[in-house]
C-alpha cells in the first residue's frame, strides 16, 4: 500500500491539489460526538466495514452502517459522529469528477463492485497520474454512486421553532410515548394543526416520523453491541416481535442479520 503522509500540511497539499482520486484507510475507536461544522472541496465516497456514521446536513440526517458505501458531495456544509467504533476505506474525488453525482449525501448497499474499487484505489500511489485501467475503474465508480439505494436512514428535522422543540424531545427519549395531543399541547398547538404542520414541514406524518427516529436510534444501539430486546425496550417496543417486523418492514432483514455483508448473509 502506498504510504500516505502524517502530516497535517502534507495532506492539506494533496487534498488541495489537482490529483483527482485520493483514497485512505481509516479507523477511529469507539463513539465520537458530532464534529464541528465543515465542508470539503472534494466529494466523499466512504466504504464501512464496522461502527456507523451518523452525518447531518441542512435539516436532515442520514445514517452510514457498516457493510455499506456512504456519498458526502462537495461543498455539503455537515457535521458527524461515529458509533461502535468506525472501520473502513475512504476515496477523496476531486470537484471536476464529482460533475454529475449526486448533491445531497445518500446510501449504498453493500456493493462487493464498490468496495472492490474503493479497496483497489488504495493501492494506487498518489503522486503519480492515473493510468487508463485506473480511469476505467473510476468511471464505473462514478456510474455506481450515480444510482444510490432508497434512503430508509434518512430523517428529516423540522425548522420551525415548536415543532424543533417536539423533535429534539424525542431525539432525547425515544422511548417517550406521549399522544398526538399531548404532543400538540407541548407545541403550544391543537392536535390538528399540529399534525397538519409537522407533516408538512418534514414530508411525513409524525407517527412515521417518530418510528424513523426510533429505528435511527435503533440501528446505532445494535452497532454498538446492544441486545435487540435492550433495544426494542430503549426505543419505546413494549413487544420485541413488533420490534423485529417493524426493522423488517423498513431495512428488509432482520436486526441480527442487518450488519452482515451479502457474503455472509449468503453462507449461512
Amino acid at each position: 500500500m502506498f504510504s500516505v503522509p502524517k502530516n497535517v500540511e502534507a495532506l492539506r497539499r494533496l487534498a488541495e491539489s489537482d490529483i483527482p482520486v485520493l483514497a485512505f484507510a481509516f479507523k477511529r475507536h469507539g463513539a465520537e460526538d458530532w464534529a464541528p461544522k465543515h465542508r470539503h472541496a472534494r466529494g466523499q465516497l466512504f466504504a464501512l466495514t464496522r461502527g456507523l456514521l451518523v452525518v447531518e446536513a441542512g435539516s436532515e440526517r442520514w445514517m452510514f452502517p457498516s457493510q455499506r458505501c456512504a456519498w458526502i458531495p462537495p461543498e455539503c456544509e455537515h457535521t458527524a459522529r461515529s458509533a461502535g467504533g468506525v472501520e473502513g476505506s475512504m476515496v477523496y474525488l476531486s470537484a471536476e469528477a464529482c460533475r454529475g453525482l449526486p448533491k445531497r449525501p445518500c446510501l449504498f448497499s453493500s456493493s462487493e463492485l464498490l468496495f472492490g474499487i474503493v479497496h483497489r484505489a488504495l493501492t494506487w500511489n498518489l503522486s503519480q497520474a492515473l493510468n487508463p485501467a485506473q480511469k476505467r475503474l473510476i468511471a464505473v465508480l462514478r456510474d455506481e454512486i450515480r444510482q444510490p439505494e432508497q434512503q430508509p436512514l434518512r430523517l428529516p428535522i423540522p425548522r420551525e421553532e415548536r415543532l424543533v422543540k417536539v423533535a429534539h424531545a424525542l431525539l432525547d427519549d425515544f422511548a417517550d410515548n406521549r399522544t398526538l395531543d399531548e404532543w400538540g399541547h407541548y407545541a403550544g398547538m391543537a392536535r390538528r394543526t399540529f399534525m397538519r404542520a409537522f407533516s408538512v414541514e418534514v414530508g411525513m406524518p409524525f407517527g412515521r416520523w417518530r418510528q424513523q427516529a426510533r429505528l435511527f436510534a435503533a440501528v446505532e444501539m445494535l452497532a454498538q453491541g446492544k441486545s435487540v430486546t435492550e433495544t426494542a425496550m430503549a426505543v419505546g417496543y413494549d413487544s420485541v416481535s413488533a420490534f423485529i417486523e417493524m426493522f423488517r418492514t423498513m431495512l428488509g432483514s432482520t436486526p441480527q442479520t442487518y450488519f452482515r455483508s451479502k457474503r455472509e448473509r449468503a453462507l449461512k
